[in-house]
């Protein structure tokens, strides 16, 4: 059968794989990985409790950020002198110079907002010491600089951000699918614990995506209100394809997709499933042509097991054995 020809290329690859990530110094690795830059955001907390809560979960986005570039702004401590208001200094920030670096590696953006959130029918917003900051407000100063942006957004009635920040090249997750939903929310505390926890790696590659800690907190927040025998008050949502709708837990078993979203809309996720937050392995050694190209093969890979049970079983074998070829040259440029 043509999936044992499958497996005995798989097989005869991972040398030649692993043989060509170790050829890499730790200099060229880092050189090869995107630049980060990520301001995490401590809002209002209004009650002491919760604000050390939050400052816990701000520091592990510092600790799986620390060789990047790290803002923090922190809504339990106070102002000092002629600081400005932390509406103005997230504005700021937003709209420093974020180019591509010299060496041509896409620096990604990445925005975490801890707290509070309200909604009404005029805005939905984020509480801030001070002024409070709208999705409308955050989506017309990312509109403005161009590169790959990752707002996370763990706050209550937070579920209209995904509506107002939603596009190309963007990963939008909110604690909530609507701003209905107005209660505190626990999807910000487990989904700093996940972007750093190996359980949290499902596909076993030694790296967390986005995706997985999203897949993670999502399941860790309905395991939290079934044990407490309560209906659940918030359902999370990711964004990655533009659309604005934004896809739940749900649809996913484990990493893979299980369910396919109605009127025929593109499933959320398989941006978020490439872009990595903390690693335990090896790091990402591809150029960016390479890693461009593998994206684009496993796009297709994506597509061919979703119409499985349409094709013959030699014809699906044979096409997933061409394209993991493709993939394996585009990764290792061997010239197989």
């Amino acid at each position: 059968m043509a999936w044992h020809k499958l497996l005995w290329i798989i097989i005869l690859l991972v040398p030649i794989i692993t043989e060509t990530a170790l050829s890499k110094t730790p200099e060229e690795s880092l050189n090869q990985r995107p630049r980060r830059s990520i301001l995490v955001v401590i809002g209002a907390s209004g009650e002491e409790e919760y604000g050390k809560a939050f400052l816990e979960w701000s520091k592990r986005w510092r600790t799986v950020f620390q060789s990047d570039d790290f803002w923090l702004i922190d809504g339990t401590s106070d102002a000092k002198p002629g600081e400005k208001e932390h509406r103005l200094q997230i504005l700021d920030w937003i709209g420093k110079d974020s180019g591509d670096s010299p060496d041509g590696m896409l620096q990604e953006r990445w925005l975490v907002l801890i707290g509070h959130g309200t909604h009404d029918r005029t805005a939905a917003k984020f509480n801030l010491k001070g002024p409070d900051i709208s999705a409308d407000a955050i989506s017309k100063a990312i509109a403005k600089v161009k590169t790959k942006w990752l707002i996370i957004d763990g706050s209550s009635s937070s579920g209209p951000f995904i509506n107002a920040l939603s596009g190309e090249n963007r990963i939008v997750i909110t604690a909530t699918k609507s701003g209905a939903e107005q209660n505190y929310t626990r999807f910000g505390e487990y989904l700093s614990q996940a972007i750093s926890d190996r359980s949290t790696d499902l596909d076993h590659d030694d790296c967390v995506s986005i995706l997985e800690a999203f897949l993670a907190a999502s399941n860790r927040v309905a395991q939290f209100y079934e044990n407490e025998g309560r209906l659940a008050s918030e359902q999370a949502l990711l964004d990655d394809n533009g659309d604005g709708r934004g896809t739940p837990a749900a649809f996913y078993r484990g990493a893979r997709p299980v369910k396919a979203p109605a009127n025929g809309l593109k499933l959320d996720g398989p941006i978020a499933s490439r872009t990595l937050v903390s690693s335990f392995g090896e790091p990402d050694l591809r150029t960016n042509e390479q890693r461009a190209q593998s994206d684009m093969i496993d796009d297709q890979i994506e597509l061919l097991r979703a119409r499985k049970k349409e094709l013959p079983e030699d014809e699906y074998y044979q096409d997933l054995e061409r394209l993991f070829l493709e993939i394996a040259k585009a990764n290792l440029s061997i010239g197989l």
